[in-house]
């Protein structure tokens, strides 16, 4: 019997990404419901959000990507749940994929690669760096998705400013087997572009390494917006 999957995408000021985004579902196999939950847009994001009658819209009382997702698992209604970005497409038949790889034995969670909407060399080495199923290589903006009963027995995301994704994991890989998709979601390449292939991902493995080193996510919170500048 197929199972029915819940996508969770939270949103800050998404309004250029998100109709591309929330329109892939029209050609998307399988039984789904979508909730995006805005994190206080201050753009159009809630107005394209409502063009789609079929997308249930939360509006959270902070933002908070952790807090947002959270908000959004403990309305859903699907045996499995996945978490996208606003930015982020699945490939043709990817909640098929999801469903296949969570009925495998012991699987407790996954997510896809990685492919950007950009042909420069260096994202693409990125990009096939994202296919090892380590957590140093597997990152939120992949898809990642997980059982509800997984979700809910780990205690969902914690709420911090960042590294919620790989904060998940370290608890996720300690109970049962998390799986990489070797099929792609593109995602955008916009903050690569604005700040430099190299630069961005020279900060995104810094603040990585810390975190890994013991560094508090609040303070790596204000190291990312001092090293963004």
């Amino acid at each position: 019997m197929s199972k029915m999957i819940s996508v969770v995408i939270p949103a800050l000021n998404e309004e250029r990404m998100i109709g591309q985004c929330l329109k892939q579902f029209e050609d998307q196999p399988g039984a789904h419901e979508i909730i995006v939950v805005d994190g206080g847009s201050r753009d159009n994001t809630v107005g394209v959000v409502n063009a789609f009658p079929e997308v249930r819209l939360i509006q959270a009382s902070e933002s908070g990507r952790g807090r947002q997702m959270n908000q959004g698992a403990n309305i859903a209604k699907g045996d499995i749940l996945l978490f996208l970005h606003a930015d982020t497409l699945l490939p043709t038949g990817g909640l098929r994929m999801i469903e296949a790889a969570i009925g495998q034995q012991r699987v407790a969670a996954g997510s896809f690669s990685l492919c950007f909407d950009n042909q420069d060399r260096l994202l693409y080495l990125f990009s096939r760096l994202s296919r090892i199923s380590h957590i140093l290589f597997t990152y939120g903006d992949q898809g990642l998705f997980l059982s509800r009963v997984t979700f809910e027995n780990i205690g969902g995301f914690a709420e911090i400013p960042l590294m919620e994704d790989v904060e998940i994991q370290q608890r996720l890989r300690k109970i049962a087997r998390f799986v990489k998709l070797n099929q792609c979601v593109v995602t955008s390449s916009r903050r690569f572009v604005y700040y430099g292939i190299i630069r961005q991902q020279l900060l995104n493995t810094i603040l990585v390494l810390l975190y890994h080193a013991g560094v508090s996510p609040f303070r790596l919170k204000r190291y990312y917006h001092q090293m963004s500048i």
